[in-house]
C-alpha cells in the first residue's frame, strides 16, 4: 500500500515520498512516510536542492545492472518501513591524487568527529610456494578504483574441498578466501584491493586450513551497501552462518554490531527472529545513532582534484498523515545519507512513523493520505 504526492516544498519542486506499512523496532504496526530529497554539492561546501529529486528506489539495483548471483548491490531499495539507526553510504571510486598513477592510497570518510579509512591497493595476486605461505605480488599502479565489495576480502573456495565448497559468510562476492594451500587454489588468486589499515591481510594468515577459522579473518572493507545475506546483517533476520561455534567471540560482537554471545542466545531462542536493525545496511564504521542537522562530512580520495567537503542542509521535511482519523503531524527522522561523489550529489531520506491499532483494524480504514512540505 503506497501513495505518491507532489506537494511543493520549493517553488517548482515536489517532494518525493511513499507511504509504506510495516513494523517498528518495538514490533508495533506502523505506517511510515518515506521522504527523499536530492542535493547538489557546491564548491563552497553547501548543499542545494537539485532541480529534481531522485526517485525512491523500490528494488535493489546491482552493479552493471547485473544479477545478484555475480554482482553486489549498488543501490539498495529505499522502501524499508523503519530504520533504528542512520546509514551513511558513499557510492563512488577512489581516485589517485592529481590523476597520477599510484599503487596504493587511502580513502577517508569523516562524519563529524568519526572517521573511516580504507587502504586501496592496485591489483595483486598470489604466487604458490609449496609447504610455505604464498607470496603477494606488488600492487599495480592505477588512477581510479571502484569501491565495491567484489574488491574487498571474501569470496568462495570451491576447489580446496570440492564436496564442501566454502563461502565466506561476511562477503561471498569478494576475493582472497583460501581454505587449503594447494596450487590450483592459490596460484594467480586475485587479492583484495580494499583493506582495513589496522587489519591487513598477510601471506602468513591467508590460508584458513579449517573453515571454522573464518571469524579470525579480516572484516571486508567498503563504504557502500553491505548486503542483507552477509554476516552480521543476516543475523537480524534470524539467519546464522555455518562454522561458527557458540563460544566464538567475533569482531562484530567486539564492535557492538551484534549482542555479546549472540550465537548462544540464538540457539536458546532468546533473540528475536527478526529485528528492524536488518533494514540498516551501511558498511562497518558508517552506522550512526545520531547525526547533527548541519553535520560536516568530508571525503578524501574520492576525487582527483582533492577532498570533497559539505555540511548537511539542516532542514527537515514537514510530514502530515491521515489514516481516517484526521491529519496527524509526524516526526521526520533522518535515517539515510547517500553520497554520490562522481555525480556531485547527496540523497537524504527521512521517515515519519505512525503507530496504529493493528492489521485487524485495516478493513475499517477509510482514508490514507499524506502531505509533505
Amino acid at each position: 500500500m503506497s501513495q505518491h504526492a507532489g506537494v511543493a516544498s520549493q517553488p517548482g519542486m515536489a517532494s518525493v515520498f511513499e507511504i509504506v506499512p510495516g513494523k517498528n523496532d518495538q514490533h508495533e504496526p506502523i505506517f511510515a512516510v518515506v521522504v527523499k530529497r536530492t542535493y547538489s554539492i557546491h564548491s563552497d561546501g553547501t548543499l542545494h536542492r537539485s532541480e529534481a529529486d531522485q526517485p525512491l528506489r523500490k528494488i535493489d539495483r546491482y552493479y552493471e545492472d547485473g544479477d545478484p548471483m555475480w554482482a553486489t548491490v549498488q543501490y539498495e531499495s529505499e522502501l524499508a518501513p523503519y530504520k533504528p539507526k542512520i546509514d551513511v553510504v558513499v557510492i563512488g571510486k577512489a581516485y589517485a591524487p592529481g590523476d597520477q598513477p599510484t599503487s596504493q592510497m587511502t580513502v577517508t570518510i569523516q562524519v563529524g568527529v568519526k572517521e573511516k579509512t580504507i587502504v586501496v591497493f592496485g591489483d595483486r595476486e598470489c604466487e604458490f610456494h609449496e609447504n610455505h605461505p604464498p607470496r603477494f605480488t606488488d600492487p599495480k599502479p592505477f588512477t581510479d578504483m571502484e569501491l565495491r565489495y567484489e574488491r574487498a576480502y571474501g569470496g568462495k573456495d570451491e576447489k580446496s574441498v570440492p564436496d564442501i565448497p566454502f563461502y565466506y559468510p561476511r562477503n561471498d562476492m569478494g576475493t582472497g578466501v583460501v581454505v587449503k594451500n594447494i596450487k590450483e587454489v592459490v596460484q594467480g588468486l586475485p587479492l583484495p584491493n580494499l583493506e582495513d589499515p589496522g587489519d591487513l591481510l598477510t601471506p602468513e594468515r591467508l590460508i584458513l586450513e579449517e573453515p571454522e577459522r573464518w571469524p579470525q579473518m579480516p572484516v571486508p572493507q567498503g563504504c557502500g551497501w553491505f548486503q542483507r545475506t552477509w554476516y552480521p546483517r543476516c543475523c537480524y533476520a534470524g539467519t546464522y552462518p555455518a562454522y561458527l561455534d557458540v563460544e566464538t567471540i567475533t569482531q562484530e560482537e567486539r564492535l557492538g554490531l551484534l549482542p555479546a554471545h549472540h550465537m548462544a542466545l540464538a540457539k536458546q531462542w532468546k533473540l528475536p527472529s527478526f529485528s528492524a536493525r536488518f533494514h540498516n545496511g551501511a558498511s562497518v564504521g558508517l552506522l550512526f545513532e545520531e547525526i547533527a542537522p548541519e553535520e560536516l562530512i568530508r571525503l578524501e580520495g574520492f576525487s582527483p582534484t582533492g577532498p570533497i567537503q559539505f555540511r548537511l542542509p539542516g532542514e527537515t521535511p514537514t510530514i502530515v498523515l491521515d489514516i481516517g482519523k484526521g491529519e496527524q503531524a509526524l516526526v521526520a527522522k533522518l535515517d539515510t545519507v547517500q553520497v554520490r561523489p562522481d555525480e556531485g550529489e547527496v540523497d537524504l531520506l527521512w521517515r515519519g512513523v505512525l503507530v496504529y491499532e493493528g492489521y485487524s483494524w485495516l478493513p475499517k480504514m477509510k482514508r490514507l493520505h499524506a502531505e509533505v512540505h
